[in-house]
């Protein structure tokens, strides 16, 4: 028994590390998978995404450490791509033209500031009060409802093979309570994108990036019977930054889903994603 991580990110981004060591981890950690999954281009300065002309790059060096990767260790390609109408989807030409293995969705931008730029809810908690304020005359409920919209658009449109971290929106509830996360219409929200993932089939990750930190998954495990009631497909990511962060709260975000019933992770065997069954130790394989 053993984990794998299909959601990291390396220093072709806002990583810490070459793949190498990512690998080496992994190696270390005797997972069965490690998917290199780093934020795609996009056609406007970020302080997180690729630069485009380090795509070819990144990609020829994820191809070069799976080929070197020992028997048993199998590395996979992919690249988080943001949903943004109009610019951006998982499904883009340009992103299928890559022959990636998989590709995790995500929403991070929600329309755009006075100003023009593009507006984040991954950044800090001020700019996150900014964009509430100036987009959405301080209704936090209205920036909230635009935020999951568009990630439903993104599963109907970009239909990505994994949903990244579905309502990581809630981490500026850590700094100051914007809304309440048991409010009917908030649950709601939620519950209405997880419903869509399950009819689309898309994998929703639990991730854990804020496990060390802050005990925080996303989706909240709040979530989790849901899930299982309504028969959504589930991995667990770690969105790791770091290499020893690659699998970071898995024991305990097992034991929770257990807890409620599940018995299977969606997992990469023989090509493609296929349910395994699991514990709190690892997947079980073949």
């Amino acid at each position: 028994m053993s984990w794998s991580n299909y959601h990291g990110h390396c220093y072709y981004c806002d990583g810490k590390e070459v793949p190498e060591a990512y690998v080496k981890e992994a190696l270390r950690q005797q997972m069965r998978v490690i998917g290199f999954s780093c934020h795609a281009p996009l056609p406007f300065e970020t302080g997180w995404t690729m630069p485009a002309d380090k795509l070819g790059a990144y990609l020829a060096e994820i191809d070069l450490v799976s080929r070197k990767a020992p028997k048993g260790l199998t590395v996979l390609k992919s690249l988080e791509v943001d949903y943004i109408p109009e610019i951006m989807r998982p499904n883009h030409p340009e992103i299928q033209a890559l022959e990636l293995d998989y590709v995790v969705g995500s929403v991070h931008y929600v329309d755009r500031l006075p100003n023009g730029k593009h507006w984040s809810i991954d950044n800090s908690n001020s700019e996150f009060k900014e964009g509430v304020d100036t987009i959405f005359g301080g209704d936090v409920k209205k920036a909230l409802k635009r935020y999951f919209e568009l990630q439903r658009q993104m599963i109907i449109e970009g239909t990505p093979d994994i949903l990244g971290h579905c309502d990581k929106i809630r981490m500026h509830n850590l700094v100051h309570p914007h809304f309440c996360e048991t409010d009917d219409w908030y649950v709601q929200e939620v519950q209405s994108l997880l419903k869509l993932a399950a009819e689309n089939q898309v994998i929703v990750e639990i991730n854990t990036k804020y496990f060390s930190r802050q005990a925080m998954f996303f989706p909240s495990q709040e979530h989790f019977k849901f899930m299982l009631d309504n028969d959504v497909r589930v991995t667990i990511n770690s969105d790791a930054h770091r290499p020893e962060a690659l699998t970071d709260g898995f024991s305990v975000v097992a034991g929770l889903l257990t807890s409620v019933g599940y018995e299977y992770l969606w997992e990469w065997d023989g090509g493609l994603f296929s349910p395994h069954r699991f514990n709190n130790e690892g997947i079980v394989w073949g």
